[in-house]
């Protein structure tokens, strides 16, 4: 049986960055893509910048804007933390059928906080996070941690994004395209994995 790998953001976790952040900034997601910093976040995901490196550079240098309360906008993410439809019961199935759960993400030291407010732990023995390892998906480095770090002989990473997928699948992993928590349970079945 496969170790279960399951990224975080918008598989677990919906992510706060689409929905509530342009609402709380008062913008469309397609106006602030325009103006938010390109690298900020990335190296803040990777451990190469601290909180409060990202939290200046958000934006763009040529846009002249800075986030008028840094903390308040941190704030934003925390609060907004919840799982996406129908996974929290599906991680509690698993977890009771003894099948060992691992996290694989692209994100920053927030993690810490989302493991927190969603108790995390109940479902997850361990977890391989870039701000860890350094390494983002699709990079063959962030596969090859996750294999070191598990010591499973295999791997079913189950993710959202099209490219972490074939990433997987071309480090010698096997690999689900998460779409919604009903096709995941039918996928898991259809595998031996999820009963009944």
């Amino acid at each position: 049986m496969p170790l279960l790998v399951f990224d975080l953001m918008d598989t677990v976790i919906v992510d706060p960055f689409y929905r509530e952040v342009p609402v709380y900034l008062g913008t469309s997601l397609e106006e602030l893509i325009q103006v938010k910093h390109p690298t900020s976040w990335i190296e803040f995901e990777t451990g190469l910048t601290d909180e409060m490196s990202f939290l200046t550079r958000f934006y763009r240098e040529d846009t002249g804007l800075k986030l008028a309360y840094p903390e308040e906008f941190k704030q934003i993410f925390f609060s907004a933390y919840r799982f996406v439809d129908g996974i929290e019961t599906l991680l509690a199935t698993l977890r009771a059928n003894d099948q060992k759960l691992w996290v694989l993400s692209n994100y920053s030291n927030w993690v810490l906080q989302a493991r927190e407010l969603l108790q995390l732990d109940r479902f997850f023995e361990g977890y391989c996070v870039s701000c860890d390892t350094g390494h983002r998906k699709p990079s063959p480095g962030a596969y090859r941690a996750l294999m070191a770090s598990t010591g499973a002989a295999q791997h079913l990473l189950i993710d959202d994004r099209p490219a972490n997928v074939e990433g997987a699948l071309q480090a010698g992993m096997d690999a689900i395209l998460f779409t919604d928590t009903d096709a995941l349970r039918r996928q898991l079945h259809s595998r031996g994995i999820l009963e009944g």
